[in-house]
């Protein structure tokens, strides 16, 4: 027998906008007026305020299928989600407000797809070099696995996307994601091998960190055409 789905009822929904109007003015966010509708199914607001750098837009149907977007003159990034209730419709809006304040876009490199944080973290993540970041967002175990059953499926150079940068995000999301200023490299050594290669890391506030990945990566030499100007002979490769 087929499933049904529990909807959400759209007016419900509405409702818990207006519920935290008054709080959201109140601190500075402008909010748009009315949600629209299409025939009763489907709501969206927009969320202002100065000093952000994106706008967040909510949208959710009444499947429990939302996205939340955020946008910046010439740059969009949608993140989709599940709400399984009107509650979960509210604390998805706060999030998006919660978030907007410290969330730009910036444009990133996917470095390596295989990344792992020393030779006891076997789970994959992504390595993505930012104008002035690196950044490490762990993946999962069955991504982790796939690459053992089918092979990995790798980076390659020119693998550009725009990423919403939110550090504090990144890093709560799990103790392995790392959010690594490059001015504030200390030493940096680069090395390869047959197999796997990876670069460790000397920071400036005395914390140390080893990154990981499969040698076909291309994040050796990006990394290295990247931090040689700015570290000089503080790099070893």
């Amino acid at each position: 027998m087929r499933e049904t789905r529990h909807r959400i009822a759209m007016d419900l929904a509405a409702a818990e906008i207006e519920k935290r109007r008054s709080q959201w003015l109140a601190d500075g966010v402008q909010v748009s007026r009315v949600p629209w509708a299409d025939d009763r199914e489907q709501l969206a607001v927009h969320f202002t305020a100065a000093g952000w750098a994106v706008q967040a837009f909510v949208e959710v149907h009444c499947s429990g299928q939302a996205r939340l977007n955020f946008t910046s003159p010439g740059e969009a990034v949608q993140e989709s989600r599940r709400v399984a209730s009107v509650e979960a419709v509210g604390a998805l809006l706060d999030e998006a407000v919660a978030r907007a304040w410290r969330v730009s876009l910036q444009p990133a490199k996917l470095i390596a797809r295989t990344c792992t944080t020393g030779w006891l973290d076997w789970i994959h993540g992504e390595l993505w070099l930012l104008p002035d970041h690196l950044v490490r967002i762990r993946g999962g175990v069955p991504a982790t696995m796939v690459v053992g059953l089918v092979g990995p499926e790798l980076a390659t150079p020119d693998s550009f996307q725009t990423l919403v940068y939110d550090p504090d995000t990144i890093r709560s999301a799990h103790r392995t994601n790392k959010v690594l200023p490059l001015t504030e490299i200390t030493h940096a050594r680069i090395h390869g091998g047959l197999t796997t290669s990876g670069m460790t890391l000397s920071m400036a506030d005395g914390t140390h960190h080893k990154l990981l990945w499969m040698s076909m990566e291309p994040a050796r030499g990006l990394l290295r055409d990247r931090l040689l100007p700015l570290l000089g002979p503080r790099l070893a490769h």
